[in-house]
């Protein structure tokens, strides 16, 4: 796939926050999909993205509200797998001081992270007040240039981690946290498309 552009970028991770939100939230109609895209003001926008999902047999509308179809599900499946996601899921990071937080797993890209301010910046982009990242290496979880073992500092925290997630060596987490559960995913997703974009350049 080739170098998304900041305006495809963009659009990339608003199509998948709306299928992510149909799959968690189903039935969900117009009025709250735009609330959660944070795209209350472009209503046209949310109109055409619907009506070409619901024209692709990706999504089914009724008065209830939106849903995905089976179509949609497998597409939600390959999307996520083409950024190395294997699981998304709220975990409750008040230990940390943060409350609507969303967590993306991404599988085998640990050793491709970089700059942390430049995650946290992508979140930030996409809305959420940022992100926190973390690897785990040799059955250590680190939070990068904070914590080189985050079980001696919080290690009923990572208890709960390692029971949520099936980590592999060199899997990440990325937590994005907001003022907004919605905002705060999109934020995470925003940071995986750019490790993905990462890999795509080392190819």
């Amino acid at each position: 796939m080739p170098y998304l552009g900041r305006r495809k970028k963009r659009t990339e991770i608003k199509e998948l926050l709306l299928i992510l939100a149909l799959k968690k939230a189903e039935p969900i109609g117009r009025y709250r999909l735009k609330k959660i895209l944070d795209l209350s003001e472009y209503e046209g926008i949310v109109r055409l993205m619907l009506t070409d999902l619901e024209r692709k047999g990706i999504i089914s509308a009724s008065r209830k509200g939106c849903k995905l179809t089976r179509k949609g599900e497998n597409l939600l499946i390959k999307s996520l797998n083409g950024y190395n996601i294997v699981k998304v899921e709220q975990v409750d990071l008040r230990p940390l001081g943060l409350n609507n937080s969303f967590c993306v797993h991404v599988r085998d890209r640990a050793e491709l992270i970089r700059s942390v301010a430049l995650y946290r910046d992508a979140a930030v982009r996409a809305g959420a007040l940022g992100a926190i990242v973390l690897t785990y290496m040799d059955g250590i979880l680190v939070v990068p240039d904070v914590y080189p073992d985050l079980s001696l500092e919080h290690p009923k925290l990572v208890d709960k981690i390692l029971q949520s997630f099936d980590l592999l060596n060199n899997d990440v987490l990325i937590w994005g946290f907001a003022g907004d559960e919605w905002k705060a995913l999109e934020g995470a997703l925003a940071v995986a498309i750019e490790i993905a974009k990462d890999t795509r350049h080392d190819i």
